[in-house]
């Protein structure tokens, strides 16, 4: 009995034509039960480049390509901001620096024209707090005086 199912087995009828069409069509038939082709080997000129040659060919453009993109994009987007700057009455750093610094330079002439035109006394004496609060308290008091005067004789006191 397994020699009959053996033999049915080894004894199977070949696919049809349309069968054959079909599974080469879609590339059904395992590659080791397919027929080979006929035809000879490409020649040596047509093997596949090298890894130096392929990047050459497609590596070296593509990198070209990234780097140069890059550089055109920043040189554009700062462009455009100085653009925007210009027209928002914006400056950089380095132009307010020179400002910051043209001002102190015409401030500074200002005072040393004043310093030389006024004669400074630095032997005065500075006051001490409690001497300036009793010198306040001394003229408040005189300012007042009159006010005092004026009322006692309205008031006919002494």
């Amino acid at each position: 009995m397994t020699d009959a199912t053996t033999s049915a087995s080894a004894a199977k009828p070949p696919p049809s034509a349309s069968l054959k069409s079909f599974q080469d069509q879609y590339n059904i038939v395992p590659k080791a039960k397919r027929p080979t082709p006929k035809t000879p080997r490409p020649p040596a000129a047509m093997q596949q480049p090298s890894n130096f040659h392929l990047f050459v060919k497609a590596g070296l453009p593509f990198l070209l390509f990234s780097v140069g993109a890059s550089f055109v994009l920043k040189s554009a987007v700062e462009g455009k901001n100085l653009e925007r700057d210009k027209s928002k009455g914006l400056v950089s750093k380095s132009e307010r620096q020179a400002r910051l610094d043209a001002e102190k330079d015409q401030m500074m002439e200002k005072l040393n024209k004043r310093i030389q035109t006024v004669d400074f006394d630095n032997t005065k004496r500075i006051e001490r707090p409690e001497e300036i609060l009793e010198r306040r308290r001394q003229e408040r008091e005189d300012r007042n005086r009159w006010h005092r005067r004026t009322w006692r004789w309205i008031t006919r006191q002494s």
